[in-house]
Order: C-alpha cells, then sequence, then structure tokens
C-alpha cells in the first residue's frame, strides 16, 4: 500500500517567548511520512545568519530539490509577501526621487496622478500594482533605480527588485495569479521564530532548523537547540559590505561588520565548542555587480587589494569572516560562496556540505 507524503508547509508556527512562559520555544515540527525504513541517521543544521542573509531562501531551494517542492495553497501563501517586496521597492524609488534626495523628475508629468494614488494605502492592490508597473516604465523611476548605489546604504532595495517589477503586468497583477517557483526563490520574508524543515537525501536524514535572522530573534533559541546540533550552517549576505542600519541605540552601523560579529560571538558559544561550522558568503552574484560602482575601502579602511577586483575584495571578507576573535584553538570553517537564488549552484553546495558532514561523522554513526 502507497503512502503518500504530506508536504512540508514553512508557515512559522512560534513566536516571541514571554514572561513565565516556558523556556523553550514552539518550532514548525510538520510530521511527514516516511515510505520503508525511517533513516537511522539524523543529522540536525542550524541555519543561523543576520536578518535578510537568505536563510529562507536557502530553505525554501531544499524543498525544490529535495523535497516536493511547493502546493499551490503554499504559493498562494506567499502573494501578499511578493506584493509587499513590490510596494516598498516603489516606496524607496519614488522617497529618492524628491528633489531634496537625487532630484529625480518623472519624464512623463502624466505620472504623477500614479504617484498620487500608489501613495494611497485605501486603494486595492491591484489598483496600487498597476501604478508601479506604469511609474517603473518611466524613465525618471529607471534612472532613479540606476542610481541605486548612491542610496543602497541607508536605504538599500531588495535584490529582486528588478525582477518583481518587470513582472507585474505580465503575471503578477494578472487575476488568478499564482507564484512561480522563481518566485518563491527570489521573495523576501522574514522568520519570526523557529522553521525547521526535513527530507531524506540518501538513506539520511536532514533536519534543517532556520532560527529568525531579526536582532530580538537571535541567540535566544541557541541555548535550547545546540545540545542535539550535528552542525551550524552560517549565511553571510557579502553584498551589504557597503549598507548601514541604525541600532537601538541609535548608532549607524555597517551591516557585514555585524555580521562577522554576529558570526564570531556564535563561535565562542560553549555549547557549539565542538560543532562543525559550515560558512555561506551568500549572494556573491550581487556582491561583484556592486564593486564596480562601491568601492570597499570606504566601507573598510584596513582593505589594500585592488578596488573593482572580485577576487581580492572576496578573499578579503573570507579573512575578516575566519579571523579569531579571541585566542583559543583554530576551529575549522567550510567556507562556500553562495548564490541563494541559483538552485542549481545550491544543490551543488549542499552535495558539498553533505559530503562534509559524513566526513565527519563516519565513526560516530559507524558509517564506515
Amino acid at each position: 500500500m502507497n503512502r503518500s507524503r504530506k508536504q512540508i508547509s514553512l508557515r512559522t508556527l512560534c513566536g516571541c517567548c514571554r514572561p513565565g512562559s516556558s523556556p523553550e520555544p514552539e518550532i514548525s515540527r510538520p510530521k511527514r511520512r516516511m515510505r520503508g525504513k525511517k533513516p537511522d541517521v539524523v543529522f540536525e543544521l542550524l541555519l543561523l545568519g543576520a536578518d535578510g542573509s537568505g536563510k529562507s531562501t536557502f530553505i525554501r531551494q531544499m524543498q525544490i530539490i529535495h523535497g516536493q517542492g511547493f502546493n499551490d495553497c503554499e504559493r498562494a501563501e506567499l502573494i501578499p509577501d511578493i506584493h509587499k517586496n513590490i510596494v516598498d521597492a516603489m516606496e524607496v524609488l519614488l522617497e529618492q526621487m524628491k528633489d531634496t534626495k537625487l532630484n529625480i523628475p518623472l519624464e512623463d508629468p502624466a505620472k504623477h496622478r500614479d504617484m498620487e494614488m500608489f501613495a494611497n494605502k485605501e486603494q486595492p492592490m491591484d489598483v496600487r500594482l498597476g501604478c508601479v508597473s506604469r511609474l517603473w516604465s518611466d524613465q525618471g523611476v529607471q534612472d532613479c533605480f540606476r542610481r541605486r548605489g548612491e542610496y543602497s546604504t541607508t536605504h538599500p532595495l531588495n535584490v529582486s527588485t528588478q525582477y518583481f517589477l518587470n513582472a507585474i503586468a505580465d503575471r503578477i497583477n494578472e487575476a488568478g495569479y499564482l507564484p512561480i517557483t522563481e518566485d518563491i526563490i527570489r521573495v523576501r520574508r522574514n522568520t519570526i521564530g523557529v522553521i525547521q524543515y526535513e527530507f531524506v537525501l540518501t538513506d539520511i536524514q536532514f533536519k534543517i532548523i532556520d532560527v529568525g535572522g531579526e536582532r530580538e530573534e537571535r541567540v535566544r533559541w541557541i541555548d535550547f537547540l545546540a545540545a542535539k546540533i550535528t552542525c551550524v550552517i552560517f549565511l553571510g549576505a557579502i553584498d551589504e559590505y557597503d549598507t548601514k542600519f541604525i541600532a537601538e541605540d541609535g548608532e549607524e552601523k555597517n551591516r557585514l561588520k555585524e555580521s562577522i560579529e554576529l558570526f564570531k560571538k556564535i563561535q565562542n558559544f560553549q555549547w557549539l565548542a565542538h560543532t562543525t561550522f559550515i560558512l555561506f558568503l551568500n549572494k556573491v552574484d550581487v556582491f561583484k555587480e556592486k564593486l564596480q560602482t562601491s568601492d570597499m575601502v570606504n566601507h573598510f579602511n584596513d582593505y589594500k587589494g585592488f578596488r573593482k577586483e572580485y577576487a581580492s575584495n572576496l578573499a578579503f571578507v573570507k579573512k575578516k569572516f575566519h579571523e579569531e576573535s579571541t585566542p583559543r584553538r583554530p576551529r575549522m570553517i567550510y567556507t562556500h560562496e553562495t548564490c541563494a537564488t541559483d538552485t542549481a549552484g545550491m544543490k551543488f553546495v549542499f552535495e558539498a556540505v553533505r559530503d562534509t558532514i559524513l566526513q565527519l561523522n563516519l565513526r560516530q554513526y559507524n558509517l564506515v
């Protein structure tokens, strides 16, 4: 008798701990029906990284590559997030076009009506999306997008802005729209709490646990999860070398420097002393593009390499992540350069990760 395997939902089921509540977080634990014998070996991988590093994209890629993909219900759940990505991007563009910013006028004055309608949040979403599509075709808006390097430090656009805005008229604003696989990979969606995704690969069960990257979401889960973690996969969005954020104390901080500091801090947790660390230097495609218009030395004054050369800039960032924060026994860190939106590339990288984990755990799990 054939048993059907249930689809895995990526819906987050937990929130922040409340005073007086259990210190153990609720975790999305989708039940699955396994065909045949349940795997004897289970590897639990803790997925960490700052907000926007690409962890959710990595989870989706694993569901596409090693799972059953996404059913129509799960695709439909992402439509509001796609709409929000589009609206957020156009709000940034129109704000930067103001005469107090880049002072870029609309080429077609008639589209001021679209600006007004778009700004009215009472308008139906299909109307606002129509306004976005028409505004996106204006040369003034296109000029503002091309000059995004001038404001990416404080108002960065989603790396998939162009992709989604180009697809509004043909697909996204059509009746009955359902996100395609590429949309699912590219949509930006914050993770709140913990999401767990499981799949079986070559008779080994992998459990990937995605811990929210928002600053208030970090660390609180680690002492609960660390006891059973096989390895930590840390994603660093290296394209954020020139991007800043305002911290709680009001101080302006560099996003990549924060990611590097977080990576070092996590390594020093006593619970993870013997845990394998795998580092993904993520968004290398955007990183390479940004180097042509934004110099590393303007944000890391100790950079001494060639200004626009990809290899030397990448080596510099890698060295930063590998630098020891405290004197102790050196930790082996397995590093991969990744583009989380590249399905074929992520399949290759995870196969390398799997081989690394297997080699490190051969004797413990009697795999030799």
